[in-house]
């Protein structure tokens, strides 16, 4: 068998090495099988991958907006510049696992002492006229330096995975800006929406109001009411009145939101968002997945288990460094006096200095930045736990709202009917001659209040929806 040379097997150790400190595996932690609120009708536990929510709502001015928000958010883009920034750190480090080669010109001028050289240097190497000896020497250097600190206990190699750790982290907290972004973009458009609503139903209520003002009028002339009667009519007609400012302000405050949101001055949506629009629809199918879903579709989880993964290989960098650091150190050119002669074979010159530097009065501060990690790491498996719980706890709580709030809005429609039927036999009554208007104008109040009611109701379920695939991981 042919024998390796020691060049040999220290290169082939530098290539392979015998990597130290633990090997990272994602933990397992335990998470329900199902979920503990009780899923409504329409819901599925079926995997939620392959949707995008927002498209199920049928509005397409609200798929534009969100996905203008995707090139142009502000929050976004310097997000995704601090994952640019991490992944050119990552891949800076890995330039530590190979010779580092530098090329070098030097020219210069030394006057040597009569001692150090004629005593020292000189003078017991070869025999010399002392009288003769130049004390004035120009050299020139070209050529190449070589540093190469070989990676036996994998020191780098740990540092290397945890950046490339922490920039997965940071691409995660990227997914994350964007699952608040385009809930945030969809619940201010489902507000603007549903004020606008309101505001029509309001100047409805006022018009409603406005004839009843004008009636009671008449039927004081006729002594059938009192002038209590007006003021009280009149007083509702204003305090009607006094609630458009409220509901327009609402309004230019969520179109400068959505303005903002999308990157935009908060006048540049006013001309397509201003026109009221109907509020978007539910969809009937909505796959919601299991509770094991989240850990794989919620990006804070991930994000801390990147970070958890990141603070373990940190432990292995930390161990590797107790160990004896081996670097290679050299020199390939040419050395001359003269600069004309750089490049003849008389001077060419090479050196090598191999380095072993062994830790041993900084073993204590080495021990402690060991412990330090160990510390960190533990930190960010709590860490990892509890966003698992608050992933569970904020789904569970999306689930029951959607829920009650369905079986709210279910109850205020029926009752909205039977206000529209009292509405329709007041009128019927007051055609018979059996009641006078004010009935009518009564139950038409009594109706607008239902009305608005269930719009209010409306709205906080599409606000529900989205607050679920919020907390599903968008």
């Amino acid at each position: 068998m042919k024998t390796l040379s020691v060049r040999s097997l220290l290169l082939v150790a530098g290539l392979t090495g015998c990597s130290v400190g633990p090997r990272y595996a994602a933990p397992d932690i335990e998470v329900p099988c199902t979920w503990h609120s009780e899923v409504p009708e329409g819901m599925r536990e079926e995997p939620s991958d392959n949707i995008i929510w927002w498209g199920k709502l049928q509005d397409p001015l609200l798929n534009e907006l969100i996905d203008l928000a995707g090139n142009q958010n502000l929050d976004l883009l310097i997000a995704a510049t601090r994952v640019l920034q991490a992944r050119a750190e990552a891949n800076g480090k890995k330039g530590d696992l190979f010779p580092h080669i530098d090329g070098s010109v030097t020219g210069g001028h030394v006057y040597y002492s009569k001692d150090a050289l004629v005593n020292g240097l000189l003078g017991t190497a070869c025999p010399i006229r002392r009288k003769h000896v130049k004390r004035n020497v120009n050299f020139f250097e070209l050529g190449f330096d070589v540093e190469w600190e070989i990676d036996f206990f994998g020191k780098t190699a740990h540092d290397i995975s945890a950046l490339k750790a922490q920039e997965e982290a940071i691409q995660e907290e990227l997914c994350g800006i964007w699952v608040t972004l385009s809930a945030e973009i969809a619940k201010t458009y489902i507000e603007l929406r549903g004020f606008q609503q309101r505001l029509h139903s309001n100047q409805r209520s006022i018009q409603t109001q406005e004839y009843a003002v004008l009636l009671t009028k008449k039927l004081i002339e006729r002594g059938i009411l009192k002038d209590v009667d007006l003021i009280k009519t009149e007083t509702e007609w204003i305090n009607l009145k006094a609630q458009n400012p409220l509901i327009e302000l609402n309004i230019h405050r969520a179109i400068h939101r959505l303005s903002i949101l999308l990157g935009c001055a908060p006048g540049d949506l006013f001309e397509c968002l201003q026109v009221a629009s109907g509020l978007p629809q539910l969809p009937l199918e909505k796959p919601i997945g299991l509770p094991s879903d989240l850990l794989r579709r919620r990006p804070d989880i991930r994000k801390a288990e990147r970070e958890l993964a990141a603070a373990t290989e940190r432990i292995g960098s930390a161990i590797a460094g107790l160990f004896p650091r081996f670097s290679l150190n050299g020199f390939i050119g040419d050395i001359s006096t003269n600069a004309g002669s750089l490049f003849k074979p008389a001077s060419a010159t090479w050196f090598a200095a191999p380095q072993l530097l062994i830790p041993i009065f900084n073993s204590r501060l080495l021990m402690q930045d060991v412990e330090y990690n160990k510390i960190t790491t533990q930190q960010a498996i709590y860490n990892y736990q509890k966003k698992v719980l608050e992933a569970l706890e904020e789904s569970e709580n999306a689930i029951a709202s959607y829920r009650y709030q369905d079986e709210r809005s279910k109850h205020l429609a029926d009752a909205n009917q039977r206000y529209n039927k009292a509405f329709e036999f007041s009128q019927e009554l007051y055609r018979q001659g059996v009641t006078d208007y004010l009935a009518v104008l009564a139950s038409a109040k009594t109706l607008y209040i239902s009305e608005e009611a269930l719009l209010q109701s409306k709205v906080d379920q599409l606000l529900n929806y989205v607050s679920l695939y919020k907390a599903l991981g968008g």
